[in-house]
This record gives structure tokens, C-alpha cells and sequence, in this order.
């Protein structure tokens, strides 16, 4: 089991930092750049603009400017200096940035990308805490690992947002997954969603820096999903991801064949919020086994000891639980995206619409309030002049449909609707309580496929929107 993506640290235990600097703005949004590297290294081109605040022992930085960028574009090592052009305006990454910077609906103000040229390492001191990155230890030496982060603007009402990248990691790390070059846009895309969701982002809160709703070591996994303490955590993972993948889909083609595997693909840390739930642990098929990495080492708490881990089948999860896992939010978005409208832009504005519902509000990011948000905008367009005229107009009972599918149908219909109702929506949309009476008849024509070795998902899944897509189950 590979470590993939630990990609927000809200529980940090930095002060909030106001960040300095200006760069342009989009959509309301100012977005900057700072070049962060040993202090000899800004010394040597931009002495006249370095300072040291936020960054790590030894480092220094300076904001990247049309003065200065030809002297960054010429010391920069090749990974940021990529995450940097790609950053700039016109190309395919940043126009899609452009998009999921509006998903804070002004909220977020300010938006500075750090860049780090930490190929020599950073300080492991335990005195070295006044300083912005998430450290991550690769063959015994710190480096910078992908986060983003958010605090309040001056106002008070308002927010600053920031994401951290690495040398080390892209180069060595996120450049050799799953669509290469892709898995870097991915990221950025990624950690740039983070920065839009503000206050607080898990109900669980944070022990010495380290995110409890992650578990005892501090960390989340999504190739192989792991549970998470809550939803939101959860959720908020997924979704990024999601927008990431729009730009890597070679690695959203691999998280959907992964949905046809009957092996152990989902997990629970035992240190974690969720080990010692009556649910799960009562499995009678659940397997205790050790967390290892790509190359079969035993993974180990900073403190020392074997991570211990019990694993699960797709359809041993009970359903609710699979909520906790980020990848069902990444699968769930991203066939909305890409099975309902043929125009995928129709779909993407309900989710970009329902990322901004769920921005300022941790107790709104769950997928039935998702469902919710979804559903309301569709009939919406639906009842349209564009919807009626639009021939793959699909029912929107087809988000409340995907959500029941990639949970394997596995809750009941009390718990389905009591984690609908949890969320206090403003509205309801016909499809909710519509569904309720269709969701037998839709279960039926999907359970042998979910029951199959291999699983039939994608056979699953066309059943449901051939069902969606007659008109008369249109609404």
C-alpha cells in the first residue's frame, strides 16, 4: 500500500499567517508566488526582496514578480518551475484553477502558491515550527509534501489562502504516479481546491499537529482507501480530487477499475477514530494485517511500531462507512461529471455550485447534501428551455441513484435518508422522496452485477442511467 496524497493539514499547528505580496488577480481572487530556497540561493539572485518569514532554518524567500521571474526561470530546479508555468495564464491547469477558484464565492480573497527548492533538505530541529510546510521524511531526511492551508484576512469575515510544493516530492514522488506529468497538474489542482473551503474542516480537531480524523500516524490514503474519522475529512479530499483528476485521467480510469475488485481494497488504521466501531469491527471477513508501501516495508509510527491495519472487501464495507473513505467522493463527482450531460460543463456547474454550497460550512460537506444541491439544480435545468431541449437530459434521481451505487447499495433506507436529513437542507428536490419509492426496483436491476467476481460496475452503472434517461422517470 503506497502513501498517496496527503493533501491538506488543516490541524497545523501554525499561527495564522497574513501573507505578504501581490501578483494578479481572478475572479476576486489575488493569486501570488514565492520562490522558497536555501538562503544562499535567494541571496545570490534576489537579495534586494528576500526575507525569511514562514520559511524553514536556513531558507529564505521572495515573491516572484515581472521583474524577477527571468532570474527565478533561471535557478529554479525543473518541477516548481513547471507547477509555475503551468500556473500562468491561458494554459489548460490554470484555466481550470481559474474555475475552482470561484468555488469560495469571494470568501477567499488571496491565493499565494510557495515553492520550494528543497533538494538539499529541510531542518528535522524541533525548534524550526515558525514556518509554513508540511514535512514529510524520505530516506531519513525532511522535505516538503503537497498542503494547502487557509486563515482569516485582515477583515476579519474574509480569507487568505496558500499551497506548498516541493522539488523533492514532484520529482521523485508525484511525477512517477499514475499519468506522470498529469499527476503533477492533478496535485496542484488538488491543493488549490483546499484553499476554498473554509473554517473548520473536520469535527475532530488536531493533537500535536497531527489531523485526528487521519489517524495516529498523521496521514490518509486513497489508492487504497483508507476510513477516515468523518465525512467531512473525507469529503473534502474526494472532492479535490476530483477537480484533480480533471486533469489526470489515467488516474480516474484506475480508481474506476478498481470499483470491479473483490480483494481487500479499503482499510481502517487501529490507533484511529473509526477502529473501534461495532460495524466494522465485527466483520467477520476483516483482515488484520501491517501497512506497507509500494515496495512491501512496513510503515511505522513517528514514534516508532508497525501501523497496524484491518482491511476489507468493497461490499464488506457497510455502506454508511464507505462514506469515510475520500475515494467514494472522487468516484461519486466524477461520474456525475462524465455519465449525465453530454455537455460535461452542464454537470461540472452543479458540482461547482455544490462546492460553494459546502464552502463555508464543514456540517454541509456530505455526499447526500451533495445529492441535495445536485438534485435541485437539475431540475432546474431540466424544466429549462436549454434542458428540454437538451436530448441527454438525464432524472435527477441519478445523483441519489450513484450515491446508493458506489456505496454497493449497502445502507438502508433510514440510514440513507437520516444522513440526508443531518445536513438541514434549505429545500428539498422532488427527486428525494421520489426515490424512496423507485429505490427497491433500482437496486434489483443492479444487485447481481455488485454480487459478481469481478464486480460489474460499469454494467451497473449503465443500468441506472438507462433507467434515468427515460423520459418518464425524467423530473
Amino acid at each position: 500500500m503506497r502513501k498517496q496524497l496527503i493533501k491538506i493539514f488543516a490541524g497545523c499547528p501554525l499561527a495564522i499567517v497574513l501573507l505578504s505580496g501581490l501578483s494578479f488577480s481572478v475572479s476576486a481572487q489575488t493569486v501570488a508566488f514565492y520562490f522558497v530556497a536555501p538562503r544562499a540561493t535567494i541571496a545570490a539572485g534576489f537579495s534586494a526582496t528576500m526575507d525569511s518569514l514562514y520559511c524553514p532554518i536556513g531558507y529564505a524567500r521572495t515573491e516572484i514578480t515581472a521583474a524577477n521571474a527571468a532570474a527565478f526561470r533561471s535557478q529554479a530546479p525543473p518541477k516548481i518551475l513547471y507547477v509555475y508555468n503551468q500556473l500562468q495564464a491561458g494554459t489548460t491547469l490554470r484555466n481550470n484553477v481559474n474555475l475552482v477558484l470561484r468555488n469560495s464565492a469571494g470568501s477567499v480573497v488571496r491565493v499565494e502558491y510557495w515553492l520550494a527548492d528543497d533538494r538539499t533538505g529541510l531542518s528535522s530541529s524541533p525548534a524550526d515550527t515558525n514556518q509554513i510546510f508540511m514535512k514529510y521524511t524520505d530516506h531519513g531526511r525532511k522535505y516538503v509534501w503537497p498542503a494547502a492551508n487557509n486563515g482569516p484576512y485582515p477583515d476579519g469575515r474574509r480569507f487568505d489562502g496558500w499551497v506548498m510544493f516541493g522539488e523533492h516530492q514532484l520529482e521523485t514522488d508525484q511525477s512517477h504516479r499514475t499519468g506522470g506529468m498529469r499527476a503533477v497538474d492533478e496535485v496542484v489542482l488538488h491543493e488549490t481546491s483546499h484553499t476554498q473551503f473554509t473554517g473548520p474542516w473536520s469535527k475532530w480537531g488536531a493533537v500535536s499537529g497531527n489531523a485526528i480524523t487521519y489517524g495516529a500516524d498523521g496521514m490518509h490514503y486513497f489508492s487504497i482507501s483508507e476510513l477516515l474519522g468523518d465525512q467531512e475529512g473525507a469529503l473534502n479530499e474526494g472532492l479535490a480530487t476530483f477537480y484533480g483528476f480533471i486533469m489526470n485521467d489515467s488516474a480516474l480510469q484506475k480508481l474506476m477499475t478498481e470499483f470491479t475488485s473483490t480483494g481487500y481494497r479499503y482499510f481502517v488504521e487501529g490507533r484511529s477514530v473509526l477502529a473501534g466501531s461495532r460495524e466494522l469491527y465485527t466483520v467477520a471477513a476483516r483482515r488484520r494485517t501491517t501497512l506497507t508501501d509500494a515496495e512491501g516495508h512496513a510503515q511505522q509510527y513517528e514514534g516508532g511500531g508497525d501501523i497496524t491495519i484491518f482491511a476489507y472487501k468493497w461490499t464488506d464495507v457497510p455502506g454508511f462507512y464507505l462514506l469515510f473513505a475520500e475515494s467514494t467522493s472522487t468516484a461519486f463527482f466524477s461520474i456525475f461529471r462524465n455519465q449525465s450531460y453530454q455537455n460535461k460543463d452542464t454537470a461540472l456547474s452543479m458540482i461547482r455550485y455544490t462546492s460553494t454550497a459546502m464552502s463555508p460550512e464543514r456540517r454541509k460537506r456530505f455526499l447526500s447534501y451533495a445529492c441535495n444541491r445536485i438534485a435541485l439544480k437539475m431540475e432546474e435545468y431540466n424544466n429549462s428551455a436549454a434542458g428540454r431541449a437538451d436530448a441527454s437530459r438525464i432524472s435527477s434521481l441519478f445523483p441519489f441513484a450513484v450515491l446508493d451505487l458506489v456505496t454497493h447499495f449497502g445502507m438502508t433506507d433510514a440510514e440513507f435518508q437520516a444522513d440526508y436529513r443531518r445536513n438541514y437542507a434549505d429545500r428539498d428536490p422532488r427527486a428525494f422522496a421520489e426515490y424512496f419509492t423507485r429505490r427497491a426496483a433500482i437496486r434489483a436491476l443492479v444487485q447481481a452485477d455488485i454480487n459478481a467476481d469481478p464486480i460489474r460496475f460499469d454494467q451497473a452503472l449503465q443500468s441506472i442511467i438507462n433507467y434515468c434517461k427515460q423520459p418518464a422517470n425524467i423530473l
